[in-house]
């Protein structure tokens, strides 16, 4: 069960941070980009220092304590890719730098690792970019509203997922990131704002992608990689079901009712896939904080 400790520094303070810090960025820039990316880098950057807060081995040290750090980060980086005056390809290369980076960081040198190292590099790389591209675009043409409620969703149920079916602990810092979009989304809700959800793609594809991937490959050998969490942060792409096609002439309203029926049933399908390929297994994110590693896990 989660602490009282966990849920006001885990999930309140990052989710009201986030939420009070949209409405205040979009009172202020109204319009702008970075309102929404900086509002979650905010929340996810409070979240992250409380968990951290007095202890020795703050800075990261291993593949699975870069996800919040990177989440940080890339709220920087994803209002400039929606930026006007950028070609195209000038977006996508951005997108794919991002990724590369965040890939050299959360991909293990381990040597057991399977694929390779170089492989899974190049295979994170390329599936967050086409996350944070292909979510820009769809936000493009979906409400604001809509698109917030869906990256929420889809961060909760990535966090839950993980937590019910790998590590507890990696759920609960997974929740947070969630938390934080979780907040934004909501603020999204009272003050809609498209050009802010565009310049969150970037970050909701590497703060929700990186953990689903550091989950994936925490059971030890000879386990296989969880490859069905990967599917997860590409939820919010089904969004395109409804944004082409004759789901598109449907009255505003049965067309948002359409679209969430879609993102849940995809993360139904997802969730169940995953679930029955796992087996509970030692929390390897505990013993990764709290004492030595197993034997059995790469270090």
């Amino acid at each position: 069960m989660f602490s009282t400790e966990y849920l006001l520094k885990g999930v309140a303070a990052p989710a009201v941070t986030a939420f009070a810090a949209t409405l205040l960025f979009s009172w202020l820039f109204s319009g702008r980009r970075a309102v929404a990316a900086a509002a979650f880098a905010l929340g996810q950057a409070v979240g992250l220092g409380l968990a951290v807060w007095g202890s020795a081995n703050w800075f990261p040290s291993r593949n699975l304590h870069w996800p919040p750090w990177l989440a940080v980060v890339s709220a920087v980086v994803g209002p400039i890719i929606v930026a006007g005056g950028l070609a195209f390809l000038e977006r996508w290369l951005l997108a794919l730098l991002a990724a590369l980076a965040t890939a050299a960081l959360i991909v293990p040198d381990w040597p057991e690792l399977w694929p390779a190292r170089p492989i899974s590099m190049a295979a994170v790389t390329a599936a967050l970019a086409c996350i944070a591209r292909g979510a820009e675009s769809v936000a493009r043409r979906q409400p604001a509203r809509l698109m917030g409620l869906t990256v929420c969703i889809t961060a909760v149920a990535a966090s839950a997922l993980i937590a019910a079916s790998l590590s507890f602990r990696l759920g609960e810092s997974a929740l947070t990131t969630a938390s934080a979009l979780t907040g934004v989304a909501l603020a999204l809700l009272i003050r809609p704002d498209e050009s802010a959800i565009r310049g969150l793609a970037l970050p909701y594809a590497i703060g929700v992608g990186a953990w689903c991937y550091v989950a994936a490959i925490e059971l030890p050998p000879p386990e296989p990689p969880i490859w069905g969490l990967m599917l997860i942060p590409a939820v919010p792409l089904t969004l395109w079901l409804t944004a082409c096609g004759p789901p598109a002439r449907m009255t505003a309203g049965r067309r948002s009712l359409a679209s969430v029926v879609v993102v849940l049933a995809s993360l139904a399908a997802i969730g169940t896939w995953v679930w029955f390929s796992t087996e509970q297994e030692a929390d390897e994110y505990s013993q990764a904080l709290h004492g030595p590693a197993s034997t059995t896990t790469p270090g």
